[in-house]
């Protein structure tokens, strides 16, 4: 795990997998088989290297699973996307799902849940205004790159009402599901 900001870390995987160290412990995607105390797993979209080890984790963990709303359909996601690699995902039981504006609170970090649809209908991404944090999943990387938009269940139209929403925040970190964190 390396450090990124005071309490989050990252750990690459199939995806960038965050660890938010508060007093509600986060994981940010499931890419990795991370194998600390977790209270919560947020998943920032349902594609498999998001998704691949979140039985795994919750298994081992006992954590609630968070998804956005209208990537809430699992059976319909395993139906298009059964397998990763050669290798079954696992079905996996949804705690909460998560709709605009929602908070999570951890102490030291106050997240506002945004609706980033585009990469896919359900994408979500987290805001810390106080520290101008934003966890994007694979909405928007490094260097102004943007998420594909050519699977089924994404949309260029709405990724694109995405960015001009993302354009009004102050962001100083950037935290995206893949790609290099500066």
């Amino acid at each position: 795990m390396i450090e990124v900001y005071p309490k989050i870390f990252l750990m690459k995987g199939l995806c960038n997998n965050y660890y938010v160290d508060g007093k509600i412990k986060i994981l940010i995607d499931a890419g990795f088989d991370f194998k600390e105390k977790v209270d919560i797993l947020i998943l920032t979209h349902i594609h498999p290297d998001h998704v691949f080890f979140a039985k795994k984790i919750q298994e081992r963990t006992n954590c609630k699973i968070f998804i956005g709303q209208d990537d809430e359909n699992i059976d319909e996601f395993l139906f298009y996307c059964p397998s990763w690699k050669g290798k079954e995902i696992e079905k996996f039981k949804i705690d909460r799902v998560l709709k605009k504006n929602d908070e999570i609170n951890i102490g030291q970090y106050d997240f506002q849940v945004l609706q980033l649809p585009g990469h896919t209908l359900g994408s979500i991404g987290l805001y810390e205004k106080k520290h101008e944090i934003l966890f994007s999943g694979d909405t928007i990387f490094e260097n102004g790159l943007i998420g594909r938009t050519d699977f089924i269940h994404s949309s260029e139209e709405l990724m694109q009402k995405t960015l001009k929403k993302l354009k009004k925040l102050k962001i100083k970190h950037l935290f995206s599901g893949h790609g290099t964190i500066k």
